[in-house]
């Protein structure tokens, strides 16, 4: 179940969690006008730490102007014979926030991205990790037999590190059937919250390396060297992506790459996927395009490398005797 479901979170199966794809273009008199009264080099703004809107505009306008713009060419279309349906109207809104996010703080597309991460929930209607907005009411984080999301998430935890649940649950101070409640009704409640808060929050919470008092004790067994390598992971990012890579290569060969990652290096698959959701919340949080598209390319090489490692290993590829 971990490795399924931090799979989803950290990218190694896709996830239907991302805001609407540009599909509609701007209205060209609106590209005209940003000609005309912008510069084409980047300018300083002051952003509000939390919505990240420019501090020299109020939301409120934004919105009215995005909803004007949005509106015009929404009539337009249905004007024109056009049957739009909800997903279009979102898509409309989407890209007149763009244009207009873009016009009003005459910012980079990587600005522009950090924005919307901060404000999905808002706009789209789900969250962003680095970016929880929690509703005390919401009725997803209600506990379960007493226990909150957060500590669910410490005990999950202790369990993919390698500590048995039974003894997390005596820890805990209940029967195991409870810990089998406990992990399937909230993995259900991140399948039904269609915002991912339940998701985005646990993953948060893992990245965090969350614990409670009473698992405080527990400790998951870590070579010295083992040791070292989380370490590094944590703090070199190249370091954690040709792991990463190395892991993805490993599991298209046959081999569990979260074992493999273990044998080889010391290092848990609670710990590893920790670090995974620590760069991947930074990532979001700090949205720098040049820098993703360093760090993927990277994990892309190492990934071919360790592939070739394996197959070397097993003998080679099927594909290598065959002649074209």
């Amino acid at each position: 179940m971990f490795k399924k479901l931090f799979g989803a979170l950290t990218g190694d199966n896709k996830q239907e969690n991302q805001n609407y794809e540009q599909t509609q273009t701007s209205n060209e008199s609106h590209e005209d006008n940003y000609e005309d009264n912008y510069e084409n080099e980047y300018q300083e703004v002051e952003y509000d730490p939390e919505t990240l809107h420019g501090t020299h505009y109020d939301v409120e306008d934004f919105d009215a102007e995005v909803a004007e713009r949005a509106e015009a060419w929404i009539a337009d279309e249905r004007a024109s014979g056009e049957n739009l349906d909800e997903k279009d109207i979102q898509n409309i809104y989407f890209n007149y926030r763009r244009t207009v996010y873009t016009e009003w703080n005459n910012c980079d597309s990587d600005q522009m991205i950090r924005f919307e991460h901060a404000n999905s929930l808002k706009y789209s209607g789900v969250q962003t990790s680095g970016f929880v907005k929690v509703d005390e009411n919401n009725p997803f984080l209600e506990p379960v037999h007493g226990v909150d999301l957060r500590t669910y998430t410490a005990m999950c935890l202790k369990i993919s590190a390698g500590v048995d649940y039974l003894e997390v649950c005596k820890a805990m101070g209940f029967e195991s059937v409870v810990w089998e409640e406990l992990n399937t009704i909230w993995p259900q409640r991140m399948g039904e919250d269609t915002s991912f808060t339940v998701t985005t929050l646990f993953g948060q919470y893992y990245a965090e390396n969350v614990t409670v008092p009473q698992l405080e004790n527990l400790k998951a067994a870590i070579s010295e060297e083992g040791a070292a390598n989380l370490e590094r992971i944590r703090t070199d990012r190249y370091f954690y992506e040709e792991l990463a890579g190395a892991r993805q290569a490993a599991y298209e060969y046959g081999i569990d790459g979260a074992q493999w990652i273990l044998e080889n290096f010391g290092i848990n698959l609670a710990d590893f996927q920790s670090v995974a959701m620590q760069w991947m919340t930074e990532q979001n949080q700090n949205w720098n395009s040049a820098d993703i598209t360093e760090f993927h390319d990277y994990q892309q090489a190492k990934q071919k490398e360790y592939a070739a490692k394996f197959a070397a290993e097993q003998g080679g590829n099927i594909a290598d005797d065959v002649n074209f």
